[in-house]
């Protein structure tokens, strides 16, 4: 993943287990930091695939 959050392109589509990212789907989705491990663990590091994975868990 690239150092800075605000960069545009191919790496918006990605998520990671990075601080802020993980903070962002915290956010996002109002989910626990335990939960959004688990998305992006169990879904890939796709963030729609993360974002359905959440949106199902609910």
């Amino acid at each position: 993943m690239a150092d800075n959050p605000k960069k545009q392109g191919r790496d918006r589509e990605l998520v990671s287990t990075q601080e802020h990212e993980v903070a962002y789907l915290m956010r996002t989705a109002k989910v626990t930091r335990q939960k959004a491990l688990e998305a992006i663990r169990e879904a890939g590091p796709n963030r729609d695939k993360v974002m359905a994975y959440l949106a199902k868990a609910k």
